[in-house]
């Protein structure tokens, strides 16, 4: 039906609320209505369709959090046109591979960053039609070359096309820490179909306020989506900044937000030092890992009962289970070993754990995560091969090692390419990285398998402490020995200021990795 198209439901969405706020920028608190919001995606469609952007056009973005980026995304989908979201944090041969592979008609541009690997583009496109937009605003002096955006003054009489639900609605880009980015392609029934999920699954209303201060083109762009089909108002912060978010979330009465889990500790650190009115909170979503019980118990304390931890991809339109409000509640007074799971599956997505010869393993049995749901992927840009292996008879192959207990909840033991094998036996980085991160001076920690001439790989272990602590090496040693197995114990140990992120906050163990092969990495 057309009316499940992502192109539908957004449009919808902007309708439907009229002078309601729909958008606010922080810290100049600049809002826009959602009648301003529709007035001014339809101009900007407009411009891109003087462009000759439509249907099975590819938009590159590359645009900071900010007003803009909102309405330049939602513009693209009015076109009927396909959006590829490029983050400035990615690095040169990552922007360079994903323009020359996607080959964008138009690519909008609003930063310092990339402008010389995009006017690379420009001058190697000369067979091709592109157009190189420059947003005005954002205080970049952009090349000649470049044109720059200017507002219609009114809107044209044009017709908009209508999205079919095979349309390509999103490529995004995934994967480029290691060899090349895969381009993810979602289609405008499969992006509806994960608005409609979430909406059921956690209702949102014109009385949320919901902050977001993760890069929008990742997840936060997600929930961006999704509270704008249901009359949310959203603020967004150019970056996080601990203080500056806490700030926010007492003067604006915020409701919910997104964050990863080295932020929420960030918060929590902040607030014993200084007293946050939170009162007004009521979400929290979290993902990229499971939270330890140590800081479950803090974040109770400061936020009240609200946390919602999501498991998902970017194949899988970020969710694929969650673990909820009462369930977090349920398994911190009664079984705190639930509180490792990622919950149970969403509404419309199907698990299974798969073994190595394609059966189907029992309770408390490892197996590969396999995934069926209609919010999928249709596979990887001009990849067959690849997606041939990731999808198979409709299932797709996460490469994640879980587990399900008696109850159903899902745990996820280890990447598949994160697992390491050390004297024969299989080590679950993951499972060294909880029982770490249990020591009283850790705040964070990574695990990564090393080259060693007797065992193969060597479990390494790379960690920060919280402020005002202070252990060694043999110190972390010696409590994994008490607390885990012996061939989980890790045999190095690095003690470090920080952790290298990557740009959505997650550690970055491709980095870890080069960094100990470089020597860079040092014992205190």
């Amino acid at each position: 039906m057309q009316s499940t198209t992502f192109q539908s439901l957004i449009l919808k969405g902007m309708n439907r609320f009229g002078d309601l706020p729909a958008v606010t920028l922080l810290p100049d608190e600049k809002t826009m209505t959602y009648k301003e919001l529709l007035v001014k995606t339809r101009l900007i469609s407009c411009y891109l369709r003087w462009l000759g952007v439509g249907r099975g056009s590819h938009i590159a973005t590359l645009i900071p959090n900010s007003l803009e980026g909102v309405m330049f995304g939602l513009a693209i989908q009015q076109c009927g046109a396909t959006l590829v979201p490029l983050s400035d944090k990615l690095g040169t041969r990552e922007v360079d591979f994903i323009l020359k592979e996607s080959k964008p008609k138009v690519v909008i541009i609003a930063t310092h960053t990339h402008i010389d690997t995009v006017l690379d583009y420009l001058e190697g496109s000369i067979d091709h039609d592109v157009r190189i937009i420059g947003l005005p605003g954002f205080g970049v002096h952009f090349p000649n070359r470049f044109e720059l955006f200017q507002w219609p003054v009114e809107s044209m009489d044009l017709v908009f096309p209508t999205a079919s639900a095979d349309d390509i609605a999103l490529l995004s880009y995934t994967g480029g820490t290691t060899g090349t980015p895969k381009g993810v392609i979602h289609s405008q029934e499969g992006l509806g179909a994960a608005m409609l999920s979430a909406a059921i699954e956690d209702p949102l209303d014109d009385r949320d306020r919901v902050l977001l201060s993760t890069p929008l083109v990742h997840s936060g762009g997600s929930l961006l989506w999704r509270a704008l089909i249901s009359g949310v108002h959203i603020y967004i912060m150019p970056s996080f900044q601990t203080k500056h978010f806490m700030h926010a979330i007492k003067e604006h009465k915020i409701t919910t937000t997104f964050m990863v889990p080295t932020m929420l500790y960030r918060l929590l650190d902040l607030a014993k030092t200084v007293n946050y009115d939170v009162s007004s909170m009521r979400n929290i979503y979290y993902g990229a890992s499971p939270i330890s019980q140590e800081r479950l118990k803090e974040a109770f304390e400061l936020f009240g009962p609200i946390m919602r931890q999501q498991y998902g991809m970017t194949e899988c339109n970020i969710v694929i289970s969650r673990l909820s409000k009462s369930a977090h509640v349920w398994a911190y007074h009664n079984k705190p070993e639930v509180l490792k799971s990622c919950g149970k599956p969403c509404l419309l997505t199907e698990v299974r754990l798969i073994g190595d010869k394609g059966n189907e393993v029992g309770p408390l049995e490892l197996g590969e995560i396999i995934v069926k749901s209609p919010a999928m992927m249709v596979g990887y840009y001009q990849r067959p091969e690849l997606t041939k292996g990731a999808i198979r008879d409709g299932w797709f192959y996460t490469g994640d090692i879980g587990m399900r207990d008696e109850s159903g909840y899902l745990y996820i033991m280890d990447r598949k390419k994160d697992m390491i094998i050390s004297g024969g036996m299989n080590v679950y980085s993951s499972e060294v990285e909880r029982t770490v991160n249990q020591h009283p001076a850790v705040a964070l920690s990574a695990c990564i398998g090393v080259p060693h001439k007797d065992w193969g790989e060597a479990v390494c272990v790379i960690v920060t402490t919280k402020e005002g602590f202070s252990c060694t090496e043999e110190e972390i040693i010696q409590f994994c020995k008490q607390n885990t197995s012996k061939y989980m114990v890790p045999k190095i140990v690095y003690i470090q200021d920080t952790l290298p992120l990557t740009p959505i906050g997650k550690i970055n163990k491709t980095e870890l990795k080069k960094m100990y092969a470089l020597g860079m990495l040092t014992i205190k």
